[in-house]
């Protein structure tokens, strides 16, 4: 608050010197922004027997607004759980409520709200710009869209959940700079709550382009039946080379689809239709896998953001990337700085992390367990910068 009194006081003075200073109201930012709700920040690390239950907690007695709304604000039971296979080795399902953030941070910050008792934080300028976002989003965006730019942001306080599950038993050989590497089959997707409708414009624009024929049309075919409308990439099609076959293949890409699940309404990127299809079907789940549920005791079951790294990727992706590390052969320097970051993001022997986030009656609070404490975490962070250093540096020399 301060800060934005001193900012305000400096504006005006320059306007005596400068006319086309424009008329902003850094205060009313602020609070439209809703970083002034947050009075307090904690941090909280307990050693338990996998490592440590971390908390991070921020303070908004007034409820979260502003910018951390468009995170969500009612805890709920994460859908993803029920979704991923027993065994996954990653997931991530976050609230997002862009509906929100737009209507209340971009729209507040443009013009005057009656919440707003009538402040313009933007001036005239501000209205101006309200004016002309308004007749935007109620113009159809360009052919062959149909859709208005109002009636996809009304949709978009949504859910986005990405799935990735590794196959160590299943390893595929990866060139890099000439050196043979292998790494674990990987299967995922993406799903998007409210927007599988978009699925249906981009067909229209995919058959435009498969009308007039030439090397422009992308290499899909349309899939529609009863659960699924959609792009399924085409193995087959003239307009891919040899090498970039031999390349979807080798990352068993061949299936990667991009479609409308027609009963759950979501939009869904998956690397095949059968994994998408087999994130509805009635086999075991994630929420009840020991190793999951193992590294999620004690954490909240409810909330609006879930994430979770098994101990079986992490080790997998660590080996991979070492290796591909030593491979190159780097100066002694070199190898340390990039070594050290690995050690950082990826330390040996990791347990796996895992981390919810659900809001209180006077804030946000976010619980996680992992195998390393806050204080641990940001003496490490404290560290990254003078590594990347290091390493920039010799890279710079050689």
């Amino acid at each position: 608050s301060g800060l934005a009194k001193f900012v305000n006081s400096f504006m005006s003075g320059m306007k005596e010197f400068e006319k086309g200073v424009p008329d902003v109201d850094v205060e009313a930012l602020m609070k439209i922004s809703g970083l002034d709700s947050i009075s307090a920040l904690g941090l909280s690390s307990i050693e338990t027997d996998q490592g440590f239950r971390n908390k991070v907690y921020l303070h908004s007695p007034n409820r979260v607004r502003g910018f951390l709304s468009m995170f969500g604000d009612e805890a709920k039971e994460f859908e993803v759980l029920q979704l991923a296979p027993s065994g996954t080795d990653f997931v991530v399902q976050q609230e997002v409520k862009l509906k929100t953030f737009y209507n209340e941070v971009v729209l507040g910050a443009m013009g005057a709200s009656p919440e707003q008792g009538g402040v313009m934080p933007l001036g005239p300028q501000g209205m101006m710009m309200k004016m002309m976002v308004d007749g935007m989003m109620k113009q159809p965006m360009p052919p062959p869209f149909t859709f208005t730019g109002e009636k996809l942001i009304n949709d978009l306080d949504t859910n986005i959940m990405v799935i990735i599950d590794g196959d160590p038993s299943k390893m595929l050989p990866v060139e890099l700079e000439g050196n043979d590497l292998n790494m674990p089959t990987i299967q995922g997707a993406v799903l998007i709550d409210n927007v599988g409708w978009l699925v249906g414009d981009l067909i229209k624009m995919f058959e435009a382009e498969k009308a007039k024929g030439g090397k422009r049309v992308p290499p899909f075919e349309v899939i529609d039946n009863a659960n699924w409308i959609g792009l399924k990439l085409s193995i087959e099609s003239e307009n891919l080379s040899k090498r970039d076959r031999r390349e979807i293949k080798q990352f068993g890409l061949q299936n990667a689809m991009f479609a409308h699940h027609r009963p759950s309404g979501k939009l869904i990127v998956s690397s095949s239709k059968e994994f998408a299809a087999g994130l509805f079907s009635k086999k075991p789940k994630l929420a009840s896998d020991p190793v999951f549920l193992a590294k999620t005791k004690g954490l909240p079951k409810q909330g609006t953001a879930i994430s979770y790294l098994s101990p079986i990727l992490m080790t997998e992706l660590r080996k991979f990337i070492k290796e591909a590390i030593e491979a190159e052969n780097p100066p002694e320097d070199d190898l340390f700085a990039a070594l050290s970051m690995l050690d950082f993001f990826l330390p040996e022997g990791a347990l796996g992390e895992a981390m919810v986030t659900t809001p209180t009656e006077d804030g946000l609070l976010s619980v996680g367990n992992s195998a390393y404490s806050q204080k641990s975490k940001i003496l490490m962070g404290a560290a990254v910068p003078s590594l990347v250093g290091v390493g920039i540096f010799t890279v710079g020399q050689q």
